[in-house]
């Protein structure tokens, strides 16, 4: 091992990337010598051995951030790059499917389903046998106060204690394998649309505090992206953006659509600070995936609404773009929804970098058909459980946090 490497290695430091290359080299070299050409799969069990060994040397994550998973990613990319590299020659080690072989039933079990995906609680047991009679009875209670007291009834204990009660058949009606409208969820659970409800739930389900985690993230690590950008702006978008002055919520969210050249409605939209629901629905095309709809000429006017399937279904109760910014990202895990392509890569970057949630495998964005951007036709999109384009971003702000 290089003397440079070992020197970091040993006091927990991040080695140089030349001498990470270097050593990356070395290990598919004596991988090769008992296969030709390793699969991902052998590729990751080395990956894991070496992160869970050195996670401060090799970690995709720092040790401040809260995480479920060692980050063992943009290591396992760069091995397996570099068995695709020495073996882009030799036609005899490459792998190939066999034809006309077709996922079995035991593999198509196998995939974990988007909609449980970074979830802890996706769908309980019921509290008790026979319980779902006493259930809808609470939830028609909660129908009723809702009827009586509005949005302003969200903060009454009696509402607070039957949400906590009924979140199994909260559950069960958003998994029910006839999904509901929107709309139609709403008429049925009017308080799940409350943000102070929002929060509660999303908690339940993946046991993370989302505000407090978004809020905090951002306030750590905003300002190290801002000085990353600026030290190495990615694009003239990203060059713009820092030329102008703004909070750092705001900032840091649209550097990031920038860099990944996402446009900015494809998350975020702005509108009239006097809009009301009525009025965005009757004069606005509002797009079938959540969107976040902030209320004035710029991100930091506060006031916002949450659409899902062009409907506005939350209006902020907490004027702040982080306390929208919350809500929106909680939606996706709440109602099952997965990641429109218009702001995936930014999606995902939220969910591992800021609030930590990071499963070994699947993933929230859309298994649909994408245009090709170099012929322009439908083709269908690999899968990867972590966006090569997110994780060398996320490897790359590292580095510049160990001043590489």
């Amino acid at each position: 091992m290089l003397s440079e490497l070992r020197s970091a290695v040993a006091n927990g430091k991040r080695p140089l990337p030349p001498d990470r290359r270097k050593m990356i080299r070395i290990i598919v070299d004596e991988i090769r010598k008992h296969e030709k050409n390793p699969s991902k799969a052998q590729c990751l069990a080395v990956a894991l051995k070496i992160v869970k060994k050195y996670p401060k040397s090799f970690s995709d994550f720092d040790d401040t951030q809260e995480k479920n998973e060692i980050g063992y990613y943009s290591l396992l990319k760069q091995i397996k790059t570099c068995v695709e590299h020495v073996n882009r020659d030799n036609t005899l080690s490459r792998r190939r499917r066999i034809s006309g072989v077709t996922d079995t039933p035991e593999r198509m079990q196998c995939r974990e389903p988007t909609a449980t995906y970074g979830c802890t609680q996706w769908q309980p047991e019921p509290p008790l046998a026979n319980s779902d009679d006493v259930l809808v009875e609470k939830r028609q209670t909660l129908e009723n106060l809702y009827q009586r007291y509005g949005k302003s009834g969200a903060d009454r204990s009696d509402v607070c204690a039957l949400m906590k009660e009924t979140y199994y058949l909260q559950r069960k009606h958003i998994n029910d394998t006839q999904v509901l409208p929107i709309k139609d969820l709403k008429s049925k659970w009017p308080y799940l649309f409350v943000q102070k409800h929002i929060y509660a739930h999303f908690e339940e389900l993946t046991s993370i505090a989302i505000h407090k985690r978004l809020n905090q993230a951002i306030q750590e690590y905003g300002k190290v992206l801002v000085d990353f950008f600026k030290s190495k702006p990615t694009n003239e978008v990203v060059k713009k953006i820092l030329s102008s002055e703004e909070e750092v919520g705001p900032l840091v969210i649209k550097l990031i659509l920038a860099h990944f050249r996402e446009d900015l409605d494809g998350l975020l939209l702005l509108a009239n600070r006097c809009a009301t629901a009525a009025d965005l629905q009757a004069t606005h095309t509002i797009p079938g995936s959540p969107r976040l709809i902030v209320l004035g000429d710029t991100l930091t006017s506060g006031h916002w609404m949450l659409t899902i399937e062009g409907e506005v279904v939350c209006e902020g109760i907490q004027p702040s773009f982080l306390s929208g910014l919350a809500t929106l990202f909680a939606s996706y895990y709440i109602f099952n929804l997965e990641y429109q392509e218009e702001a995936a890569c930014t999606l995902e970057f939220i969910q591992r970098r800021f609030v930590g949630i990071n499963p070994e495998r699947g993933t929230k964005k859309s298994k649909g058909k994408v245009p090709s951007k170099t012929t322009g036709q439908m083709v269908q999109k690999k899968q990867v459980a972590v966006n090569p384009h997110v994780a060398t971003l996320l490897c790359k702000v590292m580095d510049f946090q160990w001043n590489f």
